[in-house]
């Protein structure tokens, strides 16, 4: 009776486990043939680039691609970065129209699904030819406050020329290429060298990129008088007088900056000694001088400071 049980419920066993195989695999094929869609980024890399042509405009780096496929294999894309690589061997100078939408243009990845849009749909490549020259290095002022009042003088260049390369629109209308040195108006009538850095459009190449810049400068100058409080840090103390005429120089495009010449500003040195109660003490001034300006007299060159009576 027993054996008679247990054969049945062996049986019963061997068709649930069928029945579930044939269920995994109908639920499998049906959620496969599910579409579904996604949006992904490809990253752009280009070959092929014909000798003697450079690409001015219009390179995408990537592009955003709609897909359509199968739920289950669309799940599973992972999200590493998905990269195309285009053939630029076709192109010539000017304007060039690439679609980015047909199959040939589709990354082996993505085969397996259908394009629904690529954004944008389509690349317009700018592409010139490239040409090489020599130019002269022109130095200039560095813009400043002050640079129309500096003149260059003795001025060398080391080399002259460079050579330049890049796209032939470009390269054809310039005429020289530019290097700015500092306006430093503590250096006038000294002689400066320094190495400078060449300013040329972000598509054009130097050869070399620094030049040595030798010169001195002369500056144009005004004479000024001003009038001007005198500084005190004590409190307690008072000057006699209380404000100095002073006879400047400065360069003639700061005449009338009066932020400027509020840098001229007499004060009596904070290491005076200081007067008995009831005594006075002469003091000497000092002048603060902005940079590039110059005193050609104080008047008075010292005062009298004496203690207040104390309350």
């Amino acid at each position: 009776m027993l054996s008679n049980t247990k054969e049945p419920q062996k049986g019963n066993w061997r068709y649930l486990l069928v029945a579930f195989l044939l269920a995994l695999g109908l639920w499998y094929t049906l959620n496969a043939r599910e579409q579904i869609e996604r949006v992904v980024e490809v990253r752009l890399d280009y070959k092929g680039l014909p000798t003697g042509l450079i690409v001015t405009g219009g390179q995408l780096n990537k592009v955003s691609v709609r897909l359509r496929g199968p739920q289950e294999l669309l799940r599973s894309m992972t999200n590493r970065e998905i990269s195309y690589t285009m053939d630029l061997s076709g192109v010539t100078p000017g304007k060039n129209v690439i679609p980015l939408t047909t199959g040939e243009n589709k990354p082996p990845e993505l085969r397996a699904y259908e394009v629904l849009e690529v954004t944008p749909s389509r690349m317009i490549l700018e592409v010139d030819k490239i040409m090489e020259t020599n130019l002269p290095v022109k130095v200039a002022l560095r813009a400043s406050p002050a640079a129309s009042s500096v003149r260059l003088k003795d001025l060398v260049v080391d080399p002259p020329q460079v050579t330049v390369r890049g796209p032939a629109s470009v390269i054809a209308s310039m005429k020289e290429i530019q290097a700015e040195i500092p306006v430093d108006l503590a250096a006038e009538g000294k002689a400066v060298s320094e190495e400078v850095p060449l300013l040329a459009p972000p598509a054009v190449e130097l050869n070399p990129q620094v030049v040595k810049v030798t010169w001195k400068i002369d500056v144009k100058r005004r004479t000024l008088s001003l009038q001007r409080d005198i500084i005190f840090e004590n409190p307690n103390v008072s000057a006699q007088p209380s404000r100095a005429n002073l006879m400047v120089s400065v360069p003639q495009a700061m005449v009338k900056d009066a932020g400027y010449l509020a840098q001229f500003q007499v004060s009596i040195p904070s290491d005076t000694a200081m007067p008995a109660e009831d005594g006075a003490v002469n003091a000497p001034l000092q002048v603060a001088v902005p940079q590039g300006g110059r005193v050609l007299k104080i008047s008075p060159e010292t005062v009298s400071i004496s203690r207040h009576p104390s309350e």
